[in-house]
């Protein structure tokens, strides 16, 4: 090589290194990216540990320029972030589904979606007269306990109760889309039932060897969710089981409707029957599981009614599909001042206004229909109860939790 080429390579070098020294990244750079990443983790922890992952190795190369640092981690990113939102380059079609490690749904599968957009706001609304219809009966008034009648009414609200413990800044929120009558056949089909008589009312209502099991969709007065009840036929009914749980077990075993998603058992005494009530629960993340309310407030979900021995009938959710996205979500005492400063959802029947200390505080899944599609979004329900006339009444205050720049309305 000779002195002349030497000279010009030295050159070239010194032109490199300049080069590199004019990209590279300011003093801090990657502490402060890597703060943001973390801010963000409740939004994607599947962002947050990717991110971790890379800046992790990065640390652990100090031989690495770091323009050639600066380099890798935008490609990097760039390529991370295409492959978590689900587009995929070259010919197939885009995909609206993240990369997150999916929630487990009751139909043993479901979506997690990077948002959902605005969501409507969740409500409660005063109970109507319980009717006859078994379809209606896990969402109607006979569901208030006898010695309360609930308030929703206007009031001076006050908060007498202990400092909140949800230490959350995000939760999940669940969305399904109406089933049709061929989603109901399917149903119906898995559970061994056939001849669909469509009944006015329903998506369909089957016969099986012993039982008639029917399916309706979405009601808004009552609000409710597409569900299914299912009535025996007595004569065909097994023996008597040793107490109302192991018959209602047994019942909802014997006919594949045990629910798959989490809940807990307990029990209510009307006259001579039995409810045993599966109250429904969803995952609220770091915070563990909240229990569904219905609107009135009221926690539900299958109820199976006994009575000497023997399952009268059984209703509650239909088994679906559900997305899953994650969104931020208000602090307690945001929510506290909330409620305080809410506005009632009833006319006032009440005078003079009542003085309500509200004292329970609890995270909560409520349902909120938007046509052909609805949301079980994360809530939290104050309540209270107050006296008047020799009545016990409870006052409920529904706060929507996720942050009101995620909401519609």
């Amino acid at each position: 090589m000779s002195d002349n080429e030497d000279l010009e390579l030295q050159a070239l070098q010194r032109q490199l290194d300049d080069a590199f020294e004019t990209t590279r990244p300011r003093s801090g750079f990657e502490d402060e990216l890597w703060s943001r990443m973390q801010a963000r983790r409740p939004l994607s922890r599947r962002v947050a540990e990717f991110f971790g992952a890379l800046f992790g190795t990065l640390r652990e190369v100090p031989s690495v320029p770091a323009a050639a640092v600066a380099v890798v981690l935008i490609s990097v990113i760039g390529i991370g972030l295409i492959a978590l939102s689900g587009v995929h380059l070259g010919g197939g079609a885009a995909s609206t589904t993240a990369g997150s490690a999916p929630l487990k749904s009751e139909a043993g599968s479901s979506q997690y979606i990077a948002s959902f957009g605005r969501l409507p706001t969740p409500t409660l609304s005063q109970p109507v007269p319980a009717p006859t219809n078994p379809t209606q009966a896990s969402n109607n008034a006979a569901d208030q306990s006898s010695q309360q009648v609930l308030y929703l009414g206007p009031a001076t609200l006050v908060w007498a109760g202990p400092q909140p413990n949800v230490p959350i800044t995000s939760a999940p929120v669940y969305r399904f889309r109406e089933p049709t009558e061929a989603d109901a056949g399917q149903f119906a089909t898995a559970l061994g039932a056939s001849n669909s008589n469509h009944r006015a009312g329903t998506l369909g209502e089957f016969s099986g060897a012993g039982f008639v099991v029917g399916v309706v969709g979405s009601s808004k007065q009552p609000l409710a969710e597409p569900r299914f009840y299912i009535t025996p036929n007595l004569s065909q009914s097994p023996p008597p089981g040793t107490t109302p749980t192991d018959t209602a077990a047994a019942f909802l075993s014997a006919h594949s409707l045990v629910p798959t998603w989490h809940y807990v058992v307990v029990t209510d005494q009307i006259a001579d029957t039995t409810r045993v009530l599966y109250l429904r629960q969803f995952d609220a993340s770091s915070n563990g599981f909240a229990y569904v309310i219905n609107t009135y407030g009221v926690r539900y979900g299958i109820e199976v009614d006994v009575r000497r021995g023997q399952p009268l009938q059984a209703f509650g959710p239909l088994p679906l599909t559900l997305d899953v996205a994650s969104y931020p979500v208000i602090s307690t005492d945001q929510a506290i001042s909330f409620a305080l400063a809410s506005k009632q959802s009833a006319a006032a029947s009440i005078q003079p206004l009542p003085t309500v200390q509200l004292t329970t505080f609890e995270l909560v899944y409520a349902l909120v229909n938007a046509g052909d599609h609805s949301f079980y979004e994360p809530a939290y329900l104050l309540s209270g109860t107050f006296t008047n006339n020799g009545t016990t009444y409870v006052k409920r205050v529904l706060v929507p939790a996720v942050d009101p720049s995620q909401r519609s309305s």
